[in-house]
């Protein structure tokens, strides 16, 4: 009964100690709620869409190879202009001067017709390079969110423990209060009260610690999600977990982005490739000229003139450049091929990694709770054998200690079993909107792709603003 009444009377000192050391906040909510709000306003993601719009742009700049180009081209100005003349074989110069305002006016279209293969490799690559910054943007996605989870974790971890001290500190003010008490009337010894005397004082310095960690987590978590938050509740599992090792090792091989992005890479350098070996290949323009000058060639004369012709050029001699630059591609082509494979190494090696730590953190956890079972029944025990005297303080404040670091453990490893399964979807390319069903809406990367690429003309790119102020 003893017993039962000092864990009541340790409860309300607990609360209050804890509202005194967690600070106010600014916000709370859920783990997807926190992803939610770092999907709309991290730095990262944004820089990562803005990279996707410029590189959206390599397929209108590539589609203009089969357009036709304008230009045109005026020129004003005034001249004196002074000439002579003889009359006759032997007859004297006549002089004239005279004041002109020449003026000219030209209009030329230019008509691509053939290039060899260069133009269609160019949009191919341009095209793949518009995928594989989609799948750099869904790496992002999937670094922003990991790195939500884990500041949300820190912050449920750090919370956890910060209660576990501050109830530990007033169970251990009771306690010390207790052995004062029984000092006066001879019950316990000096060395009873100093033994509860430096446990407390150890206990005041972890929950300072726990503490000063919390802030810490606090405002790393501000960091990612952009806002402070208030008490975090331990989230629950993600969805689309691979179930298996072998299932994980194949999701980070096929799905991880950063594989997919080195991939699409490699493609688009065999089409720059092509397109430098194009080159070498005869060019086919048609030119349609509109000109018309005044005063060109006397005061008053007045020329017009329309031309359309059709112009081959052919490459005899280029210096070996163009064949210098065709190798750079090829070789190029290869590093990226190189480079696809260690990221799909790396891939794999993430997701193995985070599987075993994923199933290891899991048993631990249930070894873990059964000592915190074992440590609670064990503590109950000393405590009522230290009432009757066959133990002392200090087998209870030891018990005391013994539960504190197991639940600390448990907190510790639930901690650690979230964050493995975190790196998990993320190696296996599942740590997404769509995926985790995350609420709020996509970012629509096809929507800018389709209005630039049928925009052939852009006065806010020209006069200021521009297409894109998203």
């Amino acid at each position: 009964m003893k017993v039962r009444r000092f864990r009541r009377a340790c409860l309300p000192a607990a609360v209050a100690a804890l509202a005194l050391v967690l600070p106010a906040a600014a916000s709370g909510g859920t783990l997807l709620e926190a992803m939610a709000k770092a999907y709309v306003a991290n730095p990262q993601l944004e820089a990562a869409r803005a990279r996707l719009r410029a590189t959206d742009e390599g397929v209108p700049q590539a589609l203009s190879g089969w357009r036709p180009t304008v230009t045109a081209r005026g020129s004003t100005g005034y001249g004196r202009f002074n000439s002579k003349r003889r009359s006759g074989l032997l007859g004297q110069f006549n002089e004239s001067t005279e004041s002109r305002n020449p003026s000219s006016v030209r209009v030329e279209a230019t008509q691509p017709l053939y290039d060899g293969d260069r133009r269609t490799a160019r949009l191919r690559a341009a095209k793949h390079r518009v995928s594989a910054q989609r799948a750099r943007l869904l790496a992002v996605e999937q670094t922003v969110f990991l790195s939500t989870g884990l500041s949300y974790m820190d912050v449920v971890h750090d919370q956890a423990v910060v209660e576990l001290t501050v109830n530990n500190v007033s169970v251990l003010q009771r306690r010390l209060q207790a052995a004062r008490d029984q000092f006066e009337v001879g019950e316990v010894t000096r060395t009873d009260v100093a033994q509860a005397e430096a446990r407390l004082a150890r206990a005041i310095a972890e929950r300072v610690s726990a503490a000063g960690r919390l802030e810490t987590s606090r405002a790393n978590y501000q960091r990612v999600v952009g806002e402070l938050p208030a008490r975090l509740d331990a989230p629950p599992p993600l969805a689309a977990l691979p179930q298996t090792k072998d299932e994980a090792v194949e999701a980070a091989s096929r799905d991880n982005p950063e594989v997919a992005a080195a991939s699409f890479d490699e493609r688009a350098a065999l089409d720059d490739a092509e397109a430098i070996r194009s080159e070498l290949l005869p060019r086919v323009n048609l030119v349609g000229t509109v000109s018309h000058a005044a005063d060109a060639s006397g005061r008053g004369t007045r020329n017009n003139d329309v031309t359309v012709a059709a112009t081959v050029s052919v490459p005899l001699y280029e210096a070996g450049n163009i064949t210098s630059r065709r190798r750079a591609a090829i070789e190029t082509a290869s590093r990226m091929r190189a480079v696809a494979e260690d990221r799909r190494r790396i891939a794999v090696e993430q997701a193995v990694r985070a599987w075993e730590n994923l199933t290891s953190a899991r048993a631990r956890l249930e070894s873990l709770i059964t000592e915190v079972r074992a440590s609670e029944i064990a503590l109950d025990g000393l405590q009522q054998e230290a009432e009757v005297g066959t133990r002392t303080l200090l087998d209870v404040l030891d018990a005391e200690q013994d539960l504190l670091d197991a639940r600390v453990n448990v907190v510790r490893t639930k901690q650690a079993e979230a964050v493995a399964s975190y790196q998990l979807a993320a190696a296996a390319g599942r740590l997404t909107v769509e995926i985790q069903q995350v609420p709020v809406a996509p970012y629509d990367f096809q929507a800018n792709y389709d209005r630039v690429r049928i925009l052939r003309w852009d006065p806010g790119a020209i006069f200021g603003g521009g297409l894109n102020n998203e």
